[in-house]
């Protein structure tokens, strides 16, 4: 049966955040046992998991970062291997805030340059944020911003952030305003999406799983162009996060090498990549 493939209800952030998952099995005894997150979205997560769970058991997921429970129903299968078993699990509340996250209405991510976890630095309030082309040179020239705080109910200074287990949040604290950057410079073509000139860190990550941290040439709403001496063919579908996290909370979106060309005088092949829906969905195709 072919399977048509639906746009995702949210982006997805790539990070290892340790779990409990308790419940029922399907020969009728409780279990409780430890596991892992390997990706994190609004509706549901991939986990790693060495206790087999069967498609459509209901479970409760309790993350140790934010001390939050959860019931999540296992909607499948979607890899095996010697460090375990991964499963895709949709939360059945998704109101529940299990990550501690907050995740922008899925649509905004349309008009994005780049996806970066954040943090305010007077709440300590995280939220995946969708870059404009103003905000993506100027996150990468100071790596703080300046924008709304539904908590603090005012403008604040938020920095880049990462999510990791029981840890030490920073304290509020006032800091200096970043000074106004200039408009960035554009470049003249005929594509769709205007292009602009930044050099930011992204992490390419190709079919069979390999990954490589590149510098965009340029980007834009629709895409980025980068150098790599790595083989990627045209039309294949890339996991790219742009801009990348050192700290591995990196915000992954499916996109497709629409250009290749090759720069003799460095032996390397320059490449153009455009975003595109999920096609590998492990929890898609239950949204409605």
């Amino acid at each position: 049966m072919v399977e048509i493939a639906k746009k995702r209800r949210s982006d997805r952030i790539a990070v290892p955040l340790p779990i409990v998952i308790s419940g029922v099995d399907v020969l009728g005894e409780t279990f409780v046992g430890s596991a892992r997150t390997i990706v994190i979205a609004r509706y549901g997560a991939k986990i790693l998991s060495q206790r087999k769970l069967a498609p459509q058991l209901e479970i409760t997921v309790h993350c140790l970062m934010t001390n939050e429970d959860a019931l999540a129903r296992i909607v499948g299968r979607v890899s095996e291997d010697a460090t375990g078993t991964s499963y895709g699990l949709e939360l059945l509340n998704p109101e529940v805030d299990l990550w501690g996250v907050e995740f922008p209405a899925i649509e905004e991510s349309e008009r994005a340059l780049g996806r970066v976890l954040v943090e305010c630095i007077r709440c300590n309030r995280r939220e995946l944020a969708y870059l404009n082309e103003f905000e993506a040179e100027v996150l990468e020239r100071s790596h703080t911003l300046w924008r709304d705080c539904k908590r603090c109910g005012e403008a604040t200074l938020w920095k880049e952030t990462w999510l990791k287990p029981n840890e030490e949040l920073p304290q509020a604290e006032e800091a200096a305003p970043v000074p106004a950057e200039a408009p960035p410079k554009r470049t003249k073509d005929d594509r769709k999406h205007t292009r602009l000139e930044l050099k930011m860190e992204a992490l390419v990550r190709d079919p069979q799983g390999w990954e490589e941290v590149v510098k965009t040439e340029n980007i834009s709403c629709g895409g980025f162009r980068f150098k790599s001496s790595h083989h990627y063919a045209m039309d294949w579908t890339l996991e790219v996060a742009m801009p990348r996290s050192p700290g591995g909370a990196n915000i992954f979106s499916a996109a497709k090498v629409k250009f290749t060309a090759d720069e003799p005088q460095t032996g390397m092949k320059i490449y153009g990549v455009a975003y595109t829906p999920w096609q590998d969905s492990w929890l898609d195709r239950w949204s409605k």
